[in-house]
């Protein structure tokens, strides 16, 4: 038995902090923020003499994992102190540059102190093997521990679940001695001087709460060369000019959103580590796929598509979006995507991992909270289906979505052959013939006769044939509809629903074009 001890590090809540962002820039901050907390604790290990095992390679601006492996007995209040010391660096640092920069008097410390010592839930073990310390903080994590914030007050116009920030929000506190007209006006005052100030960063009408402020304020240059004078040196802030332009709510454009990772990557390194070389294999897979994310991911889509907000080894998430007077069309992510497999091959681990993607297509003035939220059940969506796949959701105003899901291999050969006879790629009959057989309920019953022979009307006898033949996942091979083989009722309703959701998705998809959106 060896003696060597692992130490494992996490924290949370991530994805409900990211997701509560308003514009792009939020999002980065957001992603920033983890992404420091996580170099905080990792520079203090290794500056007592601790090796970081994972992840390898540590910078912020290419979003460091919230998940930390480390050989050695770090222990709980060194790695915790650590953590809170520079989320209190972040939280004083904003506070301070408020209050010397907007006038009135600040009546908001406790509120500040609250959201200091209380917005983070952190979790620490150890164990013999990485496999037995990852094991042990799994079981930790469900055990939560959570300390909620108490708050009055109106609640902010993002998340609706804090109140909403500004110099005089503690002097309010007893309910029945409030005035609202008084506290209304003193919010007005607090956002209008934040607007004036030089390089604004936040709008006249908005009303953030602390949090939400915090991640807005680390993308102003002022306060981020702050952060970087601190003692403990962590890597600079990047800001990318172009994340301060999308703003979802305001932007008059559909924009494209998508969030993926690889599937099955703990399995994966489960089957080929053991005690005596998990280490080595862990360090030398979280390096390449970080190296992958910076190198081959993040320039296949910003020479002219958008941004990585993140890449956190196997983890990422981007935009596609042009800015006035640009018009992105969905045409343009589809190809990416076409491209996305090479892309994905580029690292070393492409034999043995796959890769499930959520797309979000979102319609104007769509919340970016929202969005963020169904690229993550998207993603959810392809990996139920099967993995190693694709989901495609339109998202529209109104709340309302459509998804069709379909493996990498099978997705060009799908959409790209659609042929409406002298029309071209012309999708509003197809969707038409869906719409008027829905309604003479054609589809019912056990059988999928009705659905293939409109397949193969408008994609082709031998795209219906690699259809029948490939339902199911064989060895080398994904499955179009999954990777469970089920009875014969079932798998007439499921051939049924991916072609009518394809005509829809696809119908959709084609007519985003600049001459039939108003942008």
């Amino acid at each position: 038995m060896s003696n060597t001890i692992y130490t494992a590090i996490a924290f949370a809540p991530i994805q409900e902090f990211i997701e509560k962002s308003c514009k792009l820039r939020d999002l980065y901050g957001s992603s920033f923020i983890v992404s420091y907390l996580a170099c905080a604790v990792c520079e203090a290990a290794k500056k007592q003499g601790f090796h970081v095992v994972f992840p390898a390679i540590i910078n912020v601006a290419q979003g460091t994992p919230n998940q930390i492996i480390i050989r050695g007995a770090f222990q709980q209040k060194d790695a915790s102190a650590a953590f809170k010391k520079a989320w209190k660096t972040l939280t004083r640092t904003c506070q301070q540059w408020i209050e010397k920069h907007v006038q009135g008097k600040a009546q908001w410390r406790q509120e500040w102190e609250l959201w200091t010592n209380h917005a983070w839930e952190f979790f620490w073990t150890q164990g013999e093997s990485i496999s037995q310390a990852w094991c042990k903080l799994d079981n930790i994590k469900r055990q939560r521990n959570w300390v909620g914030i108490n708050w009055q007050g109106e609640s902010s116009m993002l998340s609706g679940a804090d109140a909403i920030a500004y110099l005089g929000m503690g002097s309010h506190r007893n309910p029945t001695h409030r005035n609202l007209a008084v506290e209304a006006e003193e919010i007005r005052s607090f956002y209008k001087q934040l607007n004036q100030l030089e390089n604004a960063f936040v709008d006249e009408n908005e009303e953030l709460s602390i949090p939400e402020l915090i991640k807005r304020l680390i993308t102003f240059d002022v306060v981020a060369q702050q952060l970087n004078l601190k003692p403990h040196q962590l890597p600079s802030v990047e800001i990318p000019e172009s994340f301060c332009n999308l703003n979802p709510l305001a932007n008059k454009c559909w924009t494209g959103w998508f969030q993926g990772n690889g599937d099955k990557i703990v399995r994966f390194l489960t089957t080929v580590s053991n005690h005596q070389n998990e280490e080595d294999i862990l360090n030398q897979f979280s390096q390449r796929m970080l190296n992958w994310g910076k190198n081959d991911l993040k320039p296949s889509v910003e020479k002219s598509l958008g941004r990585i907000i993140y890449a956190g080894g196997d983890n990422f998430l981007g935009v596609f979006y042009r800015n006035p007077p640009g018009k992105l069309i969905a045409e343009k992510c589809l190809r990416w995507f076409y491209s996305f497999p090479r892309v994905w091959r580029k690292h070393e681990y492409a034999e043995d991992i796959t890769a499930s993607i959520g797309f979000v297509w979102a319609a104007p003035r769509v919340p970016q909270q929202d969005i963020l939220r169904h690229c993550r059940e998207a993603e959810k969506s392809a990996k139920d289906k099967g993995r190693d796949r694709i989901a495609l959701r339109i998202l529209f105003n109104s709340g309302n979505w459509l998804e069709w899901v379909c493996p990498w291999w099978f997705l060009q050969d799908v959409l790209e052959s659609y042929d409406d006879r002298n029309y071209g790629q012309n999708w509003t009959h197809i969707y038409n013939d869906v719409a008027i057989l829905e309604s003479r309920h054609a589809f019912d019953g056990n059988q999928s006769q009705v659905a293939l022979a409109l397949f193969e009307i408008y994609f082709g006898s031998a795209n219906r044939g690699t259809l029948e033949k490939h339902l199911w996942d064989v060895h080398g091979k994904t499955g179009i509809l999954g990777n469970r083989q089920q009875d014969l009722k079932k798998l007439h309703l499921n051939l049924n629903e991916w072609i009518i959701s394809l005509a829809k998705v696809g119908f959709h998809l084609a007519n985003n074009r600049p001459s039939t959106v108003s942008c």
